[in-house]
């Protein structure tokens, strides 16, 4: 009939386009994703369903659904994390917010619009990366004259390391890496060189330019002075000469305090004369009683 003719054709004009195809955004940001359908309704949150689902390696999960409502749900692991931005639906678009990126973030994403006046989707895909930014350093003396250069960044996705010297001549370095908690490569590149040769060593991280650079001799750890050496060996005497000195004394003043004890009391012998006196004032006091 006319009717089916006109509600068929109107069907077939609703389209649902992506705002772009392809996103890119950093570890720890955030990205909007949208997709813009043609057909605006008089109410905008009127019999319009908006779904949007994540695709991965043959995985899949549902992030937003938005079913005739202002409210929509989220699953549970994505809380705090996604939010549709329900104010643009007014304006045809379906904007999905994702902040707080993780690498496996990455993936397709597809945009399904309903509304009484048809169906359409689009996919887009997100690319999380995160960048080499600091590249960090270390030194250490190694045997035969030799030092070992370290250097070491954090990133995804996993990046050649390049060693070269002040002559730019490449070097050739034992590189590893692991995976960290938040999926990142934790990359350790080191080399063994010459500690006695003036020269620069440079570790570079291809994928994003990160450099750091090692001057030799100057970035060597300074040995201890031998003034300092002989600094503690004086100290450490000095303290043992006391301290025999402490253990001399002591021992000293308590052999000298057993001697004392070990001496016999003399008893005082009085004189002739001062006995005959005592015992004549012993008498008289007798004699007066």
């Amino acid at each position: 009939t006319e009717q089916t003719i006109v509600r068929l054709g109107v069907f077939l004009l609703f389209t649902v386009e992506a705002e772009q195809t392809m996103y890119s955004s950093e570890f720890g940001g955030e990205v909007v994703m949208g997709c813009r359908f043609s057909k605006k309704a008089t109410q905008p949150n009127s019999d319009l369903k908006v779904t949007w689902h994540w695709t991965s390696s043959g995985l899949h999960q549902e992030l937003i659904r938005l079913d005739n409502t202002e409210d929509y749900s989220v699953p549970p692991k994505y809380q705090g994390r996604v939010k549709l931005l329900t104010e643009e639906l007014k304006n045809g678009w379906a904007k999905l917010q994702l902040s707080n990126l993780r690498i496996n973030d990455s993936g397709t994403y597809q945009c399904l619009v309903q509304t009484t006046d048809g169906t359409d989707y689009k996919t887009m895909t997100l690319s999380v990366k995160a960048p080499y930014k600091t590249v960090t350093k270390r030194i250490e003396r190694a045997e035969q004259n030799k030092v070992l250069l370290t250097c070491e960044s954090e990133g995804y996705p996993k990046s050649d390391v390049v060693w070269t010297d002040g002559n730019l001549q490449s070097q050739h370095p034992n590189t590893s890496f692991v995976s960290t908690p938040e999926q990142l490569f934790k990359i350790t590149s080191q080399i063994l060189v010459s500690s006695s040769e003036e020269n620069n060593y440079t570790c570079s991280f291809k994928s994003d330019k990160k450099s750091t650079t090692f001057h030799i001799p100057d970035d060597l750890p300074t040995p201890p002075e031998k003034s300092d050496a002989v600094i503690i060996v004086v100290l450490t005497v000095l303290i043992i000469v006391i301290m025999a000195a402490g253990g001399i004394l002591y021992y000293k003043r308590k052999g000298n305090q057993s001697d004392i004890l070990d001496k016999p009391i003399k008893l005082i012998t009085l004189p002739d004369n001062h006995k005959q006196a005592r015992d004549a004032n012993y008498s008289k006091k007798k004699e007066n009683f």
